[in-house]
């Protein structure tokens, strides 16, 4: 049997796969197939693309095609633009052999923006959609021939297939420069209220459920991805990584620190080649709950990653309105406790010139029940709290909610929950007024005293050529967009892996040198990046060489 996986990248909160990131659900479905005797092609959305009459040719002959693909937090993507409904319609057309089957986030609805309505996918010509887990219906499929939309996975049916699959990240095209998004746990460890736009909460019956995956079967993956060639990873698949091996309360899980050190020690022993570990999702309720119990677990993660790493905060809005009529977790205090024990225990940096080990990013979402212009206010004074009292921050992402048909959030704004809060009275103009605010004021303040000049960034991707300046970025969670100076006879070329020292920034990126920089053959360009050297002075150096 030959199967043929496209991959039109998923962006969960929960869960991201757009390169250089490669998902769960591909490596899942690939070992699946693989599991039943299938010779397995991973090609991505971009690829097919760049090669459709090669990649259509292959879906013409394949046993079976899957589509993986669907955006619930959509953003801006520099690695890959995601499947569009048109394009899978587009597909769905094609000639073809054998079943086309859809699954990923997209079974909730199709959207490529915040701030608007999820639309039906059922225009999109495929044969089946999978509306639970993706591997777990192709499973049942594979053996008996029968379509089950709602299988759910086992974690010990994962255990099984996840370390076959790993081979599939030899054909991403990013590879060996690939980031595996890695699951640790599925739903979320706050049993009672979720928060009215959950995903998470939408992928069983109910919604109110958390499973954890087991560190046996946890470390088996890293050790087959370690062996695939992967040396980056991120714990990206989970909506709290505090949460992982902790001990159940009403509420929510409080945090382990055995446990997580166990899992940590775990990942360092099976991923021999491991140069990057990220992780993502933080809970900062369970940091305001657990304060004692979470600095100790902060310093583990601190510890236990790399340089550079990033824990989300899913703040949302600090509003005690807002935060009361959709569940969510913080109002300014929590928020604040939150950053502050992250600064503390991962602030620091190994050498004076590396990024800090760990920090806090902030997640702001938009167009939820009860929001007035008072709540940009609230998440305003929230921010310049954090500037006060020189606290740092990674990155601030603010984003729209989609409305998604069946969600809490679309109930509450409908008012079918009875709530009395109603839809959003934040106007499109105050909204892009504050988040222009937040990039012009609060960004560059945040991103200095993340990198301050003379901050190493190692192994920086180059992607770009703009004139005189190479863009790219580090394998990493929300790596920082690095502009080199690159002039003279120090060509660089898309895909080399550059080193350079921090000079400069903009608004939302860092202007750097090439380091170590060598005195005698870079050119003017890169001499005049550096501080204080202007078009004479380089000039006077060139003169003087050697």
């Amino acid at each position: 049997m030959f199967a043929l996986i496209i991959d039109g990248y998923v962006d969960e909160p929960a869960c991201f796969g757009v390169p250089p990131y490669i998902s769960p659900y591909a490596r899942y479905c690939a070992g699946t197939l693989m599991d039943h005797g299938a010779a397995v092609k991973y090609v991505t959305c971009d690829f097919w693309r760049a090669n459709r009459q090669e990649t259509d040719e292959e879906m013409s002959r394949a046993d079976m095609a899957v589509v993986i693909m669907g955006l619930t937090v959509p953003g801006r993507y520099r690695g890959g633009s995601p499947l569009t409904l048109r394009e899978l319609c587009e597909i769905g057309g094609l000639h073809r052999r054998g079943a086309l089957i859809l699954g990923g986030p997209v079974r909730n609805g199709y959207a490529l923006k915040g701030g608007t309505r999820a639309r039906d996918i059922s225009p999109a010509r495929v044969d089946f959609t999978a509306r639970g887990d993706i591997e777990a219906s192709l499973d049942i499929f594979c053996g008996t021939g029968e379509w089950i939309d709602d299988a759910q996975s086992s974690y010990s049916r994962i255990d099984e297939i996840a370390p076959l699959g790993a081979e599939v990240v030899r054909q991403h095209p990013s590879y060996p420069d690939v980031i595996a998004e890695m699951e640790l746990s599925r739903g979320c460890d706050r049993l009672g209220e979720r928060c009215s736009f959950c995903a998470e909460g939408m992928r069983r019956p109910g919604g109110h459920y958390y499973e954890e995956r087991g560190l046996a079967g946890i470390a088996r993956e890293f050790a087959a991805l370690s062996s695939a060639g992967v040396k980056a990873f991120r714990l990206g698949r989970c909506a709290n990584l505090l949460a992982w091996g902790g001990d159940a309360t009403h509420e929510g899980a409080r945090p382990n620190r055995g446990r997580l050190s166990e899992l940590y020690s775990a990942i360092r022993s099976s991923a021999h080649s491991l140069e990057v570990l990220h992780a993502d999702n933080c809970n900062p309720l369970t940091i305001e709950k657990f304060p004692r119990e979470s600095a100790e677990c902060l310093s583990v993660i601190a510890k236990g990653g790399t340089e550079g790493d990033g824990l989300s905060l899913g703040i949302e809005s600090v509003d005690p309105a807002v935060v009361k009529a959709n569940g969510l977790k913080v109002t300014t205090g929590g928020a604040l406790l939150a950053v502050r024990l992250i600064n503390e225990a991962g602030g620091y940096r190994e050498t004076p010139s590396s990024m800090p080990s760990l920090l806090p990013g902030i997640n702001f979402l938009f167009g939820l029940a009860g929001e007035t212009r008072e709540s940009l206010e609230l998440n305003r004074d929230f921010l310049l709290k954090l500037m006060d009292e020189g606290l740092s921050v990674r990155r601030i992402n603010i984003r729209r909610a989609i409305l998604f048909k069946g969600s809490e959030l679309e109930l509450h704004l409908s008012g079918g929950t009875g709530k009395k809060a109603g839809k959003t009275r934040i106007k499109d103009r105050d909204y892009m007024k504050w988040k222009d605010w937040v990039r012009e004021e609060i960004d560059p303040v945040m991103l200095e005293r993340v990198a301050p000049n003379g901050t190493i960034i190692r192994n920086i991707i180059a992607e770009e050529r703009k004139g005189n300046i190479v863009f790219g970025r580090p394998l990493g969670s929300y790596p920082p967009l690095v502009g080199v100076i690159s002039g003279g006879s120090s060509a660089i070329l898309p895909n080399d892996k550059i080193d350079a020292m921090v000079t400069g920034r903009g608004g939302r990126s860092l202007t750097a040198a090439p380091y170590p920089l060598d005195i005698n053959s870079c050119g003017r360009a890169e001499l005049m990046s550096l501080p204080e050297i202007g078009k004479a002075r380089a000039e006077a150096l060139i003169l003087k060489r050697p």
